[in-house]
């Protein structure tokens, strides 16, 4: 789908691949959503953008910036979870001094529609405005994943205090990948609003890298508090170590009395015996034989009872 917006009333229309042609792009917007492989080409034709530039990357997580003699190319992307799985939406934006052109998917209409609530119906928006408008949002969209992160860290944090078990492990170690793949994509971005803020008059006005400075302080903002928290998981994994290390160590204290209780009734049961045999007496008293059973038969029951209530015996 093709939407011609204009720049100076904040009009819109959706037009056909025929009208593109006699389209005049002063002051337009041109907004591909889930375009098709020809309304890529007509758009390519009618702005002499070449084609291989609006085409959505394949590859999820491409940040880049090209600059050309007559527009800029902006490879952004959109970030809609991080926590559950990782949803990333590509996006292109193609600038130029009189015109712009978005290609999105469906998936980021949110976040255009945020944007084109910003613009101005009194004035004309310069495209390189518009362009921040629309990463502006993209990048203030990231404090909402940043919250769902907070509140993720803070419940593994009390599995931590509560209870040592591998799942909450593998849950931290999951999250940590997460953060570390959520700060790559930060730190990238930032480096894309830099490198635009420095780019001079050839691709957009001075007035206009102004305006991103906003966006590159949250930016690195972000890029704190995602340290921050991989930190903390950090120190999680320490203590979830530390807490497992204390459990075994208070395992083998308890092994090691069973051991000395074991060892005394072994020495007891076993005297009789071994004076007899040193003294060489072929009969040593006369206890009952169902004694001598019952004696052997709770040294052995008392033990595993003892390890049963304790949970050190696990049936697999």
């Amino acid at each position: 789908m093709i939407r011609v917006v204009n720049l100076a009333d904040n009009s819109e229309r959706t037009v056909q691949i025929e009208e593109l042609q006699d389209l005049s792009l002063d002051n337009v917007w041109l907004e591909l959503v889930n375009p098709t492989a020809d309304e890529l080409r007509a758009v390519s034709s009618s702005s002499q953008i070449p084609l291989n530039f609006l085409k959505l990357p394949e590859t999820d997580g491409i940040i880049n910036l090209r600059l050309e003699p007559d527009f800029t190319i902006i490879d952004f992307v959109t970030i809609h979870d991080i926590i559950a799985m990782k949803e990333v939406y590509p996006i292109v934006m193609v600038l130029s001094k009189k015109f712009l052109v978005t290609v999105a998917k469906k998936e980021d209409q949110l976040i255009i529609d945020l944007a084109k609530e910003r613009m101005s119906k009194a004035k004309i928006d310069p495209p390189a405005q518009v362009i921040y408008f629309i990463i502006d949002e993209i990048v203030s969209n990231h404090f909402v994943h940043l919250e769902k992160i907070e509140a993720l860290t803070s419940n593994l944090e009390e599995e931590v205090v509560e209870k040592t078990s591998s799942e909450t492990l593998k849950k931290i170690f999951s999250l940590k990948s997460k953060l570390i793949s959520f700060n790559k994509t930060l730190w990238y971005e930032r480096g894309l609003i830099f490198n635009l803020k420095k780019c001079g008059d050839a691709c957009m006005a001075a007035k206009a890298h102004s305006l991103f400075d906003t966006t590159h302080e949250d930016l690195t903002r972000q890029i704190d508090i995602v340290e921050t928290y991989r930190e903390i998981m950090s120190d999680a994994i320490n203590v979830h170590l530390s807490a497992v290390s204390n459990k075994i160590n208070l395992s083998i204290k308890g092994l090691t009395v069973v051991i000395f209780y074991l060892t005394i009734i072994t020495t007891i049961t076993s005297f009789p015996n071994t004076v007899a045999t040193f003294f060489g007496i072929s009969q040593f008293g006369q206890t009952n034989v169902i004694i001598i059973f019952a004696a052997i038969l709770l040294s052995v029951i008392l033990p595993f009872l003892w390890l049963w209530r304790r949970k050190w015996l696990k049936l697999e």
